[in-house]
């Protein structure tokens, strides 16, 4: 090995010198024949390689002390068990010698995405046609598909409807409680095949727990509030036992603090202190300071005052004060006595 070694005069010129890593891995390779130190540097990426010429130069000459240490080390270290930190790379390039750069490049490149689902593809279809393909279906399953669409989406494709077809839809999406995901998807699926020819629900299990109820609210918030009227009483008309849920639901008591000041002053001069003050209880600071600024300053110091030396409510006593001033709310608007804020997106003038 004396033709790789390039050996200093003086052998004990450098005795005592620690090595580094590199150093050590310089001499270690320096120490192979030619054959089996370029099969080595195949595995080395280039930043390893210009680290290591730069460790040779500094090296030289290379002290012959220094080299038994590093080849005991070396042999140390490779009884050792190592993992690499670039475990993928290196297996990369095992791979690219043992099959060919062509081959390891497919084996390791990264998965396609999966295509999207029936479902998916609906997100994005034209609301006409769509409304169109649905109006063929059995109206359940309309109502499952027009369930799993964004709410904004889905009140565009409702809207489009036929009106007694727009009823039967509500009713049918308020009375869901679970969603059958193979059902699911060969309606969507077919749908799908629809929209093709004419231009998620996710998880494992075979069902997905839906809430109807909540759903239609969103949905019917946005749609404007003549369209949402109309359906709700021509529910109401057909005794649909849920329509007081869906209202309930389509208002809650933080959307009180869009009331105007005479609606709002209204409304609490019909509710009792004790309830309109529980109700406040886990009201937001902002919505707190909507009520207190609708009565005199006087008026909204006592309320501050009372909400501070209250006793401990039970959350559910909180709640059903807020159920009934929402409830009173809605009642007052109803009878012409209160504004109720604008549903949808329509502009107010």
């Amino acid at each position: 090995m004396a033709g790789a070694l390039s050996v200093a005069d003086t052998p004990n010129a450098n005795e005592g010198v620690e090595l580094s890593g590199p150093q050590t891995a310089a001499l270690v390779l320096l120490s192979l024949d030619e054959d089996t130190a370029a099969n080595v540097m195949r595995f080395m990426t280039e930043d390893d390689l210009v680290q290591l010429a730069k460790v040779v130069d500094e090296l030289d000459p290379i002290p012959y002390d220094s080299l038994g240490p590093a080849l005991r080390t070396f042999e140390r270290r490779l009884r050792e068990p190592v993992v690499s930190g670039k475990g993928g790379e290196y297996m990369r390039k095992l791979a690219e010698t043992a099959l060919g750069a062509d081959k390891a490049g497919r084996l390791f490149a990264p998965p396609e995405p999966p295509p999207p689902t029936a479902m998916k593809r609906l997100h994005h279809a034209r609301t006409g046609l769509l409304a169109d393909l649905l109006v063929e279906e059995h109206p359940q399953v309309a109502a499952v598909i027009i369930s799993q669409l964004p709410s904004a989406q889905a009140s565009k494709v409702l809207r489009a409807m036929p009106e007694d077809l727009q009823l039967e839809i509500i009713a049918r999406i308020a009375g869901l409680e679970e969603i059958p995901r193979d059902a699911l998807e060969v309606a969507s699926e077919a749908v799908v095949r629809g929209l093709d020819a004419a231009g998620g629900a996710q998880g494992a299990d075979k069902r997905t727990i839906f809430d109807g109820v909540a759903y239609c609210a969103s949905l019917l918030n946005e749609l404007p509030s003549d369209d949402t009227e109309r359906i709700l009483e021509e529910l109401e008309e057909n005794d649909f036992e849920q329509v007081p849920k869906i209202r309930e639901a389509m208002f809650t008591f933080e959307d009180l603090s869009n009331l105007d000041k005479r609606s709002l002053q209204t409304l609490m001069r019909e509710i009792s202190s004790e309830a309109l003050l529980t109700s406040l209880r886990t009201a937001s600071e902002s919505v707190r300071e909507v009520f207190f600024g609708a009565v005199s300053s006087r008026a909204a110091e006592t309320m501050r005052e009372d909400l501070e030396l209250m006793p401990p409510k039970r959350l559910s006593e909180v709640e059903e004060a807020q159920r009934e001033v929402i409830e009173t709310a809605m009642r007052m608007s109803s009878e012409g006595q209160i504004t109720m804020p604008g549903g949808g997106s329509e502009e107010m003038v």
